[in-house]
C-alpha cells in the first residue's frame, strides 16, 4: 500500500494529464451536449492549479483546449446548437481562453499560498528554534540562579559567621573594658572622645572603719563575699549620681564627679552619693562603718599608664579628699569649704575645727584642740578657749592658725594682757619667718572642714514656703510613699533638690482648696512628685542652659513627660490617672498641654 502511495505521489502530474485526456475523450465521445459540458473542464484545471502549480494548470488547460479544438474540427455537428459555425468557434475560443486564465490564476494563487506556507514554515521553524534556544537559556539561567542562590547563601552564612565573630569579640572587649574601667570611660574611649585636660571635679574617698580587724578574724572567702556585697550596694548609687569609680583600694574607693561626664552640679552629686552610700551601709547590716571625704577643685584628668591604663584625677584636690576621709569620724562625711558653699542650700552641715592637711605627729595636742572646739559656746567665755587654741597651734608650728585664734580672743576681750602679748608674738614670728610668709600666701597646714548632717527639708525654706502653709501641709510630704532615690538622682543633674516634693505638696494643696476628694488629691500629689522623672533623657547641656532654648532643643526637652510615663510603666507603675497627669503636665510653647 505504501508503495502504491509513493508511486502516486511521484507520478501525480503524469497521472493527472492521463486522467484529463481520458476524461476529455470520454466526455466528447459519450456526452451529446458537448458545449454544455465544456464547463466540466474547469474542475480539473482548478485542481491542477491548486495541486500542481500554474505551469501544469496552464499546460493542462492548453491540452484540453487542443483536444476540444480537434473534436470541433473532426466532429463539428456535435457542437452545433442551431447557430452558425463561426459562433461555435467563437464560443470554443472564449471557453479555451477562460480555461487557460482560470488555470493561470489558480496556479498563481497556489504559488503565493505555497510561498506564504513556506514562509510561515520557516518562521515556525525559527520560532521553534528560538523557543528551544529560550528554553535552553532559561534552563541555563535557572541552573545559574540555583547556583547563585547557593553561593549567596554560602556567602551570607560566611558573613553572618564573621559578623557573629566580630560581635562576640566586640562583646568580649567591651565586657573586659567594663570590668576594668567605668562604663562611661569605656564608652568615651571607644568613641574616641576621652581627653586629657584640667577640669573642676569633686573627688570622693571612702574607707571602711573596722574592716582590717574583721578581715583578720574571718576566712578569706567570707571576707571577699561580704566586700563584694558591699561594693554591689554602693556601685549603683555612685553611677546613679554620674560618678566615675576610679579605683578600689582594698576596702576603700576613689571616685570623681564631673569627669569624664560633664556636670555643673558635680559637687552636689558627690555629696548626695556620699549621703546615700552612708544610708545604704547603715541599713545593710554590715559589721563595719564607713568614712567619706569629699573635696572639689581643679585637677588633671585623663588616662595614665603604659600597657595597663586607667582614667584618674591628679592634683591637690585628690590629696585633700584623701586627707578628709582619714579625718572623718566613722559613719560621717567630711567636705571642704568649696564643696560646702556650693551645696549649702540643699545640705545641712556644721563646721568642724580646721583640720591638719598632713599626717598628725602630735596626737595629744590634736585631741586637746578637738576638746576645746567642742567646748565652744558662742559667748564671751570663748575668749579663753580661743587663746588656748592659739597656743596649741603655736606649739604645733602653725603660726597662721595661731594668729587667727589670738585675734579672735582679742575681739572678745580687747584689754586682756596675755591675749595682746600672744598676738604680738605671733605677728612678730610670722613677719620674721619666711616660711610664715609662704603660709600667709596660701600654703596653709590646715583646712576648713564641714561634717554633713543630711538633706535640708525643702519645705522649710521660708523664702519660698510661708510658715502657715508649712505648718498646715508639711505632713503631706510623708504621704507621697515613693522612694526618694527614684527622683533624687534626676533632680541632682541640674541642682533642683526638693523640687519634686515642693511641686507635689503644692499640687496637693491646690487640689485640697478646690475640694477634690482625698483619692484624687493623692493621685495629684504623686503625679506632681514624679512629673520630672523623665528629665533623665534631656541632654546635660540643655538642662543647665542659661537663657532660652531653640526649636529643636525645646523639642528634645518637651519629650520628657512621655519618657517619664514609659519609665514608670517599665517599673510597674499602673495608675492610669497618675500617668495621664504626668503625660500632660507640661505646658507647650503654644500654650497647650
Amino acid at each position: 500500500m505504501s508503495r502504491i502511495k509513493r508511486y502516486l505521489l511521484e507520478n501525480f502530474e503524469n497521472l493527472f494529464v492521463l486522467t484529463t485526456l481520458l476524461s476529455t475523450a470520454v466526455v466528447n465521445h459519450f456526452v451529446p451536449a458537448k458545449l454544455a459540458f465544456l464547463n466540466f473542464y474547469f474542475l480539473p484545471i482548478i485542481l491542477a492549479g491548486y495541486y500542481l502549480g500554474r505551469r501544469s494548470a496552464v499546460l493542462g488547460a492548453l491540452l484540453c483546449s487542443l483536444m476540444i479544438a480537434i473534436y470541433v474540427v473532426l466532429f463539428p455537428e456535435a457542437f452545433k446548437t442551431g447557430g452558425a459555425s463561426r459562433d461555435v468557434y467563437t464560443h470554443i475560443a472564449a471557453w479555451a481562453g477562460f480555461l487557460i486564465l482560470a488555470g493561470a490564476v489558480v496556479g498563481r494563487l497556489q504559488e503565493k499560498l505555497a510561498d506564504e506556507v513556506r514562509t510561515t514554515g520557516v518562521l515556525n521553524a525559527e520560532l521553534r528554534q528560538r523557543e528551544l534556544d529560550l528554553t535552553a537559556m532559561n534552563q541555563t539561567l535557572k541552573d545559574y540562579g540555583e547556583g547563585l542562590e547557593a553561593r549567596v547563601r554560602e556567602r551570607t552564612d560566611e558573613l553572618e559567621q564573621s559578623k557573629r565573630a566580630v560581635e562576640e569579640m566586640k562583646t568580649k572587649v567591651e565586657d573586659t573594658l567594663y570590668a576594668t574601667m567605668d562604663a562611661s570611660v569605656a564608652n568615651l574611649l571607644i568613641e574616641g572622645r576621652l581627653r586629657t585636660e584640667k577640669r573642676n571635679v569633686a573627688v570622693m574617698f571612702s574607707d571602711l572603719s573596722g574592716f582590717t580587724t574583721y578581715s583578720e578574724e574571718r576566712p578569706p572567702e567570707l571576707v571577699i563575699r561580704d566586700l563584694n556585697r558591699y561594693l554591689a550596694d554602693i556601685e549603683p548609687i555612685i553611677l546613679a549620681y554620674r560618678g566615675h569609680i576610679d579605683k578600689y583600694m582594698g576596702d576603700g574607693t576613689m571616685c570623681e564627679f564631673g569627669a569624664p561626664l560633664d556636670s555643673d552640679a558635680y559637687r552636689l552629686q558627690a555629696v548626695l552619693a556620699a549621703i546615700k552610700i552612708q544610708e545604704r551601709v547603715g541599713a545593710g547590716d554590715y559589721p563595719w562603718t564607713m568614712r567619706i571625704g569629699i573635696a572639689s577643685g581643679l585637677a588633671i584628668t585623663g588616662m595614665i599608664g603604659s600597657r595597663r591604663q586607667t582614667y584618674t584625677a591628679i592634683g591637690d584636690v585628690v590629696n585633700l579628699a584623701s586627707r578628709l576621709e582619714k579625718l572623718a569620724a566613722p559613719g560621717k562625711i567630711l567636705i571642704d569649704r568649696y564643696t560646702y558653699e556650693d551645696v549649702a542650700r540643699f545640705i545641712e552641715a556644721h563646721k568642724k575645727r580646721d583640720l591638719p592637711l598632713r599626717e598628725v605627729h602630735d596626737a595629744e595636742r590634736e585631741r586637746q584642740l578637738e576638746s576645746l572646739h567642742d567646748q565652744m559656746t558662742g559667748g564671751a567665755t570663748d575668749a579663753e578657749r580661743f587663746y588656748k587654741i592659739g597656743q596649741l597651734h603655736q606649739e604645733l608650728n602653725e603660726p597662721v592658725e595661731a594668729l587667727q585664734y589670738f585675734e579672735r580672743a582679742l575681739r572678745l576681750d580687747p584689754n586682756h594682757v596675755h591675749f595682746k602679748v600672744a598676738y604680738a608674738e605671733a605677728r612678730l614670728r610670722l613677719d620674721s619667718n619666711p616660711n610664715g610668709t609662704i603660709s600667709i600666701k596660701g600654703k596653709r597646714k590646715r583646712v576648713e572642714a564641714f561634717e554633713v548632717v543630711g538633706l535640708r527639708d525643702p519645705l522649710a525654706d521660708r523664702e519660698k514656703i510661708p510658715e502657715g502653709f508649712y505648718n498646715e501641709y508639711r505632713h503631706v510630704a510623708g504621704r507621697i510613699q515613693v522612694p526618694a532615690d527614684l527622683i533624687l538622682p534626676v533632680e541632682a543633674r541640674d541642682a533642683r533638690i526638693g523640687h519634686a516634693t515642693t511641686v507635689g505638696v503644692l499640687s496637693y494643696a491646690i487640689a485640697d482648696v478646690l475640694g477634690f476628694a482625698d483619692h484624687d488629691r493623692m493621685n495629684i500629689l504623686r503625679a506632681g512628685y514624679l512629673a520630672d522623672i523623665g528629665m533623665e533623657i534631656v541632654p546635660h547641656h540643655l538642662l543647665n542652659r542659661r537663657g532660652s532654648l531653640g526649636g529643636t532643643e525645646y523639642e528634645a526637652v518637651k519629650k520628657h513627660p512621655l519618657a517619664g510615663e514609659r519609665l514608670l510603666r517599665t517599673m510597674g507603675y499602673q495608675s492610669e490617672t497618675v500617668l495621664g497627669i504626668i503625660r500632660a503636665s507640661h505646658e507647650l510653647m503654644d500654650g497647650s498641654g
